[in-house]
């Protein structure tokens, strides 16, 4: 389907075992990193201020979400309430973030207090943006996230880690080799994603794509897995260099992918998908 041919999209098909690190896999820029991290920490700062103008500033114009009904939400609409549920307190775990020329991936885990019309909520997330850098400004292009128990102790599951990485090197395989069977398990019935146009991609149309031949997984090199799991809710995230043809089209590139995984039915399935090319 040549609509795929996007740039957001030709990570998220795409994983693969880890190999070892290498320079240009994961390069590394304390500022670039200071940085993201600042704008994750200024989107809980600016709710609590109240400053609502800094606030969408962190936010592309064309940033989407696929939120859980599965409807895509853009900035104007994530905004159009303006701060709904007044944000009275957050704290945030460990941030892992990868940054790669003028994009980057961040990932972490969040508790809040919220006020939500009078009544105090305590929510906690597992989170993962997608930021590119406009304008010599970093800024929020793509977001996932998954809700934990209140009273879950948010500490990563080292050995689930490894099972995740298990499975995503079991999907790539199953790419390159077109094994749709091992896809159409991999991937939940509600996995969606985002493309770079704003349009809503479904799970029928990752497997249609690979099923008619027209988009070929050739080979591939992944940098460093980062993983984070706790309970049945992981994120992970790594940088690609890989080949790969459409419609007989070399389309090969270097890009970022994440992935929100759920455990259902005692398995873990890919429910969200972020990806960009590294210009």
């Amino acid at each position: 389907m040549k609509t795929l041919i996007t740039s957001v999209l030709f990570a998220w098909i795409f994983v693969a075992p880890a190999l070892a690190d290498s320079p240009k896999s994961q390069p590394k820029d304390p500022a670039d990193i200071e940085a993201v991290k600042q704008v994750e920490l200024d989107l809980g700062n600016f709710q609590i201020s109240g400053d609502f103008d800094k606030y969408s500033q962190l936010y592309a114009d064309d940033f989407a979400i696929v939120v859980s009904s599965g409807n895509v939400v853009n900035k104007k609409k994530l905004l159009s309430a303006g701060f709904p549920d007044k944000l009275v307190w957050f704290e945030t775990g460990p941030m892992d973030i990868q940054v790669f020329g003028n994009v980057a991936l961040s990932q972490g885990v969040v508790r809040e207090k919220r006020n939500e019309n009078g009544k105090l909520t305590n929510p906690q997330l597992v989170w993962g943006d997608l930021l590119e850098k406009r304008a010599g400004k970093w800024v929020v292009v793509r977001s996932l996230s998954g809700e934990l128990p209140n009273s879950f102790k948010a500490v990563p599951d080292p050995s689930t880690a490894e099972e995740i990485k298990k499975l995503e090197q079991d999907i790539g395989d199953a790419m390159v080799a077109v094994d749709l069977e091992t896809l159409n398990k991999a991937y939940a019935d509600d996995w969606a994603t985002v493309g770079s146009s704003g349009k809503l991609y479904r799970k029928q149309v990752l497997l249609d794509d690979f099923k008619s031949g027209n988009h070929k997984l050739v080979s591939f090199e992944l940098g460093p897995m980062h993983v984070q799991a706790f309970g049945s809710i992981a994120v992970v995230q790594a940088s690609v260099t890989e080949k790969r043809l459409q419609d007989g089209k070399d389309i090969s590139g270097q890009f970022l992918f994440m992935d929100l995984l759920q455990k259902r039915a005692g398995k873990w399935v890919i429910v969200r998908t972020l990806g960009a090319r590294v210009s």
